[in-house]
């Protein structure tokens, strides 16, 4: 719709028109994204003086796809050992890629994007190692990622598996998967593991409240995990990036997920630090 004016031709209504058609799809969290997208875009416009000035700024996120309330769903450990036999079972029909990127996330925390867009380039299995690039992270920084034993197996039977340059590659192995590719496999499998309903987002969550409530590991080098910048006066002065700190949360984390579906002993409340 958008896409048949010139920039200074667009007004409020049309962009307003354009989110309610994303809206009516049943995408209303998407939508609130677009409309962030399109007033960060034409407020750059407005900078460049290619625009007099931003007919977005005025509409609200509440106003097209409502108030968007904070999710805190994260699985217990019970689930996690039941998604992750789901997975290794042969009632799962998913693909190796979407299954094992399940695992991964629980392993690494890493984001969806993270691991969608990820080449073969990135990893150092020598060096038990996974450099994600800056245009890859949501926070623009390049991030290293510690290969737990766990981790490592998952990745070398990925890329045993398929010849693409890519780690989750389309069929034809000429892109990485699309971007629903893996919240739709999930939604295909919900009712047949049989627990509330879950996002891969949450899977992200679980991995970060494990870390702290179960393993006890430091706030800090739970965000160093994540990819998360830390604010601006800790930043400034704390250039640390506590990999020793991070490898031993990782492959304490792994240790505990194997433990936990092989019914090893399993000893959540020690800290590894």
């Amino acid at each position: 719709m958008l896409g048949n004016l010139a920039l200074d031709e667009i007004q409020t209504r049309d962009i307003t028109k354009a989110l309610d058609i994303i809206v009516a799809r049943g995408a209303p969290i998407h939508a609130n994204r677009v409309l962030s997208t399109i007033k960060q875009s034409l407020n750059y416009g407005v900078s460049r003086g290619c625009v007099q000035h931003n007919v977005a700024a005025n509409i609200r996120a509440r106003d097209i796809g409502g108030v968007e309330k904070p999710r805190d769903r994260f699985l217990t450990m019970t689930e996690i050992k039941k998604v992750w036999l789901f997975l290794d079972s042969e009632e799962n029909q998913m693909s190796l890629h979407l299954s094992s990127a399940i695992k991964i996330i629980l392993l690494a925390g890493v984001r969806t994007a993270e691991l969608r867009l990820a080449r073969w380039t990135e990893f150092n299995f020598e060096e038990s190692l996974w450099i994600i690039p800056a245009e890859h992270s949501k926070a623009a920084i390049i991030m290293k990622i510690h290969l737990s034993e766990q981790l490592k197996e998952i990745f070398l039977r990925m890329k045993q598996a398929s010849d693409s340059i890519y780690v989750m590659p389309t069929e034809d192995g000429k892109r990485p998967v699309a971007e629903q590719a893996l919240p739709r496999a999930i939604n295909r499998i919900q009712k047949r593991i049989g627990i509330p309903k879950w996002t891969p987002h949450d899977i992200r969550r679980s991995f970060a409240t494990g870390l702290g409530e179960i393993l006890r590991i430091d706030a800090v080098v739970i965000e160093k995990l994540l990819g998360h910048k830390l604010p601006r006066i800790m930043a400034t002065y704390n250039k640390n990036e506590m990999l020793q700190e991070r490898k031993e949360a990782l492959n304490a984390w792994g240790q505990l997920i194997e433990n936990l579906v092989t019914n090893s002993n399993v000893t959540p409340l020690r800290h590894v630090m």
